[in-house]
């Protein structure tokens, strides 16, 4: 899956527009950016650099000779070794699981050490997914199909939930990005739609209760076998409360704007250490 980078900007109490901003008493110091967005399905990959003061357009600077180790709540440890090919710490043994508490902590030469602790979600309670073709008709009169996306929310606790979804190309034999609209009035006035084009939002308006969302396919996207795939995460609060800060910063990105910190709960450093619970569906 695609990693979402880490903004390594961190944004110091930006003042509204129209008060000076003055920065002679920021300290420059530089710190450990880590970044650690995992899932139970996937390699666990995490990536180490070095902060990036404000307003510089300097590159990413990633720290190859750190020690990255990853704790569970047993107290068992797995280190993590640099991948010069990927820029990120990696073990292939290591391998996630839902309903888990993990911790991660970094050190490296010249930084202070870093720590971070979160609980893998529990996977979402699904009714399988199902498309319908020809059951609307777009703009240009050609049929669009509907894919239902069920979701089964336990009302116990605060859940958060990411959609993705995916055509298959029969061609280049891959799945690709599909980005749909929903026919839920209220899911899309709530959720974030990122840039790769899936659908992040809370259980806020359907609390422990059954959720159906539909999204129209585009004419012509189904000509393959299997065709859609259909990416349901459950994701832990950090990672909801990352991906609403990456909104809230492009919100107030403008010339009129106030600028948001992007969240971090990474202790002594900056970055983001979240996890995700995912189930898949294929149509075919």
């Amino acid at each position: 899956m695609k990693k979402v980078a880490f903004l390594t900007l961190f944004v110091l109490g930006l003042a509204a527009c129209e008060t000076k901003l003055d920065l002679s008493e920021v300290s420059g110091r530089t710190r450990l950016v880590v970044n650690g967005l995992i899932n139970d399905q996937d390699k666990v990959e995490i990536q180490v650099s070095k902060s990036i003061p404000l307003g510089s357009n300097g590159a990413i600077e990633f720290i190859n000779n750190a020690v990255v180790t990853v704790r569970d709540e047993n107290g068992n440890s797995t280190g993590f070794s640099y991948n010069v090919g990927t820029d990120k710490y990696e073990n292939p043994t290591f391998k996630a699981i839902a309903g888990r508490y993990y911790s991660v902590s970094v050190k490296a030469p010249g930084f202070d050490e870093v720590f971070a602790e979160m609980v893998m979600p529990e996977k979402a309670s699904k009714t399988p997914s199902s498309w319908k073709d020809s059951t609307d008709v777009d703009t240009s009169g050609y049929p669009t199909g509907t894919l239902t996306v069920n979701i089964n929310d336990k009302g116990i606790t605060n859940n958060y939930y990411r959609v993705s979804l995916f055509y298959y190309d029969n061609i280049t034999a891959t799945w690709n990005t599909l980005k749909p609209v929903t026919k839920d009035a209220t899911l899309e006035n709530e959720a974030i739609v990122s840039d790769n084009g899936s659908w992040v939002f809370s259980d806020r308006s359907f609390n422990g209760q059954q959720r159906s969302i539909p999204f129209i396919t585009p004419f012509g996207y189904a000509l393959s076998t299997p065709k859609y795939l259909v990416v349901t995460e459950s994701l832990s609060e950090q990672y909801f409360k990352y991906f609403k800060s990456i909104e809230d910063y492009k919100a107030g990105a403008g010339v009129f704007g106030e600028a948001t910190p992007i969240f971090s709960n990474i202790r002594n450093g900056v970055g983001i250490w979240a996890g995700s619970s995912i189930v898949r569906d294929t149509i075919q």
